[in-house]
């Protein structure tokens, strides 16, 4: 009993290296400098895991200073141009909201799975673009919020119908 029949699959095996004879890969440096000034480094959107569900997406357009709150629930026509990757819209808590940017397919993905917790518009004043430039990461130009509201006879903008009646 000299030969061990699994002996030719333990030498299949390829014999661990010593940790300490790993080289560690740095990892690249994606902002430079971007403390000098204040500014932050830009996010597009902030996602939260799977298991983390949120109950508004917050969307922050910095060009107006406003904040807008959008229940997940009250979300409706929920639109992505697949083609360019470049334009989000939908319907919510009575507004029309259209985000367009680039590779905005990740933020799409998070507002299907509710995990979205806020979508904000680039501000060079206030953000840092990383260097270089991943064309992958998303980046949204601009967010168009506007307040639909119903028609109201007397305003002017009362359908044909009523006119009728």
């Amino acid at each position: 009993m000299a030969d061990d029949p699994l002996q030719t699959f333990r030498n299949m095996v390829p014999s661990r290296t010593p940790a300490a004879a790993a080289k560690p890969v740095p990892a690249p440096a994606l902002v430079v400098n971007h403390d000098a000034d204040g500014r932050q480094p830009y996010e597009a959107y902030e996602a939260f895991d799977n298991q983390v569900r949120s109950t508004n997406v917050e969307l922050r357009v910095h060009r107006t200073g406003l904040s807008h709150f959008i229940a997940y629930a009250h979300i409706s026509g929920l639109t992505f141009n697949f083609a360019t990757g470049g334009e989000i819209s939908f319907i919510g808590d009575g507004n029309s909201v259209i985000i367009k940017g680039r590779s905005l397919r990740a933020i799409i993905i998070a507002i299907n799975m509710h995990t979205c917790g806020m979508i904000q518009d680039f501000n060079h004043q206030k953000f840092v673009q990383p260097e270089p430039v991943d064309p992958a990461a998303p980046f949204v130009e601009s967010i168009e919020v506007e307040v639909l509201r119903p028609t109201r006879p007397g305003d002017g903008a009362h359908s044909k119908r009523s006119e009728e009646a």
